[in-house]
């Protein structure tokens, strides 16, 4: 979702003290920045086109995309420090 687009309207309704931090706990387990990026998110699947792709899901599979391959790396690059360490290249001796 752009964070270019300017938005001028505004919707507002009540919550609980529990529903409220319901919310901020699927922001967390979501990745959402806020509250109104999350409800956002779900009024547009509300009326979203059933053919339309989920935006918020498509961003999910995206970032998991993203640290799979990071993870990768990363156990790539530890395999050859772990090597080189192993070699005994790179430790230093007094």
């Amino acid at each position: 979702m752009s964070l270019l687009i300017r938005r001028s309207k505004m919707i507002s309704f009540r919550l609980s003290p529990e529903e409220y931090q319901t919310l901020q706990t699927a922001c967390l387990a979501q990745g959402v920045r806020s509250i109104s990026d999350l409800a956002r998110t779900a009024m547009q699947r509300v009326i979203a086109p059933p053919s339309q792709g989920d935006p918020l899901s498509d961003e999910v599979r995206d970032l998991r995309d993203r640290v799979r391959k990071l993870s990768f790396e990363l156990n790539r690059l530890s395999r050859l420090v772990e090597a080189r360490h192993g070699n005994g290249e790179g430790s230093e001796q007094c």
